[in-house]
């Protein structure tokens, strides 16, 4: 782990050794006011919480998730500013194909204790607790992958969707006319029976 610690004669890189990146807490009120400043990388295959959505372990194990936290003091309150850049293969909800989605995401997070979390106000910044002023980075990194999701996962370009067809046979894309729902097409036919 390197830790930037900003002082008058300028910016000092400290490595320490960790146990894990699981393991790794820190106190975000000492970061705080030293203006520290540290660069992870953390396996996709090491968020618990995400591997229910990621397409396949295999492909999760070979990726990783670049994340820089930046902190400081604001009114008396440790905040970061979280940068975190990852590719997640999801599926895509139109052709069940693997579609890598991309994430950069920059939040400004104010750390708050848990116990005083529902009465602590963060001026519009995020809010993430501490537990006695510790945080595990994994868990804010994780946090902000989750917040990153999209609703329903779609390659961004839908000529690159196929319908799936036969082994051998010429991929085809669906008509317009086929694709298009109506649900109430046959109701005036219904209706008129009675």
């Amino acid at each position: 782990m390197r830790v930037r610690f900003d002082t008058p004669e300028g910016a000092h890189y400290h490595t320490a050794p960790m146990s894990g990146p699981r393991a790794e807490e820190v106190d975000v009120f000492l970061l705080a006011a030293q203006g520290g400043a540290l660069e992870r990388r953390f396996p996709l295959s090491d968020f618990d919480r995400l591997r229910g959505v990621l397409v396949a372990p295999r492909v999760a194990e070979a990726r990783e998730v670049r994340a820089r936290f930046t902190f400081s003091e604001e009114q008396g309150r440790p905040v970061a500013l979280v940068e975190v850049e990852a590719s997640l293969p999801l599926t895509c909800q139109r052709c069940l194909q693997q579609v890598s989605w991309p994430v950069t995401s920059a939040t400004r997070l104010a750390f708050v204790d848990a116990t005083a979390a529902a009465s602590a106000e963060v001026d519009g910044r995020d809010a993430f607790e501490t537990r006695a002023g510790h945080v595990k980075l994994i868990d804010v990194v994780e946090e902000e992958l989750l917040l990153a999701l999209p609703l329903v996962a779609t390659h961004t370009a839908p000529a690159a969707c196929e319908v799936l067809a036969p082994p051998g046979a010429a991929p085809q894309q669906a008509s317009t006319a086929e694709r298009a729902q109506r649900p109430f097409e046959g109701l005036k036919e219904l209706l008129g029976r009675k």
